[in-house]
Protein backbone atom coordinates (compact mmCIF):
# COMPACT_ATOMS: atom_id res chain seq x y z
CA UNK A 1 0.00 0.00 0.00
CA UNK A 2 1.12 3.41 -0.74
CA UNK A 3 3.25 4.76 2.03
CA UNK A 4 1.74 8.33 1.67
CA UNK A 5 -2.04 7.15 2.05
CA UNK A 6 -1.03 5.09 5.31
CA UNK A 7 0.31 8.20 6.97
CA UNK A 8 -2.31 10.30 5.54
CA UNK A 9 -5.25 7.74 6.94
CA UNK A 10 -2.94 7.70 10.29
CA UNK A 11 -2.79 11.18 10.59
CA UNK A 12 -6.72 11.52 9.68
CA UNK A 13 -7.11 8.99 12.74
CA UNK A 14 -4.91 10.79 15.21
CA UNK A 15 -6.53 13.95 14.49
CA UNK A 16 -10.12 12.98 15.12
CA UNK A 17 -8.90 11.09 18.43
CA UNK A 18 -7.53 14.21 19.49
CA UNK A 19 -11.14 15.83 19.11
CA UNK A 20 -12.65 13.80 21.49
CA UNK A 21 -10.37 14.95 24.25
CA UNK A 22 -11.40 17.70 26.46
CA UNK A 23 -9.61 20.90 26.27
CA UNK A 24 -7.30 19.73 29.95
CA UNK A 25 -6.67 16.19 28.51
CA UNK A 26 -6.05 17.93 24.90
CA UNK A 27 -3.54 20.40 26.97
CA UNK A 28 -1.24 17.76 28.82
CA UNK A 29 -0.98 16.15 25.33
CA UNK A 30 0.53 18.88 23.57
CA UNK A 31 2.54 19.71 25.88
CA UNK A 32 4.15 16.65 26.88
CA UNK A 33 4.62 15.18 23.40
CA UNK A 34 4.96 18.63 21.19
CA UNK A 35 6.80 20.80 23.45
CA UNK A 36 8.10 17.75 25.62
CA UNK A 37 7.29 19.00 28.48
CA UNK A 38 7.81 16.47 31.87
CA UNK A 39 4.58 16.27 34.03
CA UNK A 40 6.12 18.14 36.63
CA UNK A 41 7.03 21.07 34.28
CA UNK A 42 3.29 20.90 32.95
CA UNK A 43 2.38 21.17 36.71
CA UNK A 44 4.61 24.17 36.78
CA UNK A 45 3.41 25.59 33.67
CA UNK A 46 -0.01 25.36 34.33
CA UNK A 47 -0.20 26.56 38.20
CA UNK A 48 -2.11 22.45 38.60
CA UNK A 49 -1.17 19.86 41.59
CA UNK A 50 1.37 17.78 40.12
CA UNK A 51 -1.92 14.42 40.85
CA UNK A 52 -4.40 16.65 38.24
CA UNK A 53 -1.78 16.48 35.95
CA UNK A 54 -1.05 13.18 35.69
CA UNK A 55 -5.41 12.69 36.00
CA UNK A 56 -5.47 14.35 33.04
CA UNK A 57 -2.36 12.48 31.57
CA UNK A 58 -4.21 8.82 32.34
CA UNK A 59 -7.52 10.19 30.81
CA UNK A 60 -6.23 11.72 27.58
CA UNK A 61 -4.07 8.44 27.15
CA UNK A 62 -7.41 6.18 27.80
CA UNK A 63 -9.59 8.42 25.14
CA UNK A 64 -6.75 8.22 22.39
CA UNK A 65 -6.36 4.53 23.11
CA UNK A 66 -10.27 3.85 22.92
CA UNK A 67 -10.60 6.27 19.66
CA UNK A 68 -7.69 4.33 18.11
CA UNK A 69 -8.76 1.42 18.34
CA UNK A 70 -5.50 -0.01 20.15
CA UNK A 71 -5.93 -2.67 21.80
CA UNK A 72 -3.91 -4.65 24.88
CA UNK A 73 -3.31 -8.13 25.14
CA UNK A 74 -3.26 -9.83 28.90
CA UNK A 75 -0.30 -9.22 29.68
CA UNK A 76 -0.92 -4.98 28.52
CA UNK A 77 1.31 -5.29 25.92
CA UNK A 78 -0.12 -3.45 22.71
CA UNK A 79 -1.37 -5.38 19.91
CA UNK A 80 -0.86 -2.58 17.76
CA UNK A 81 -3.62 0.10 16.47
Amino acid sequence: MDEDLLNSDRGRRLQTAFEQLNDHQRQVMELAYFEGLSQSEMAAKLNQPLGTIKTWTRAALQVLRAALGENRNAMGESTGI
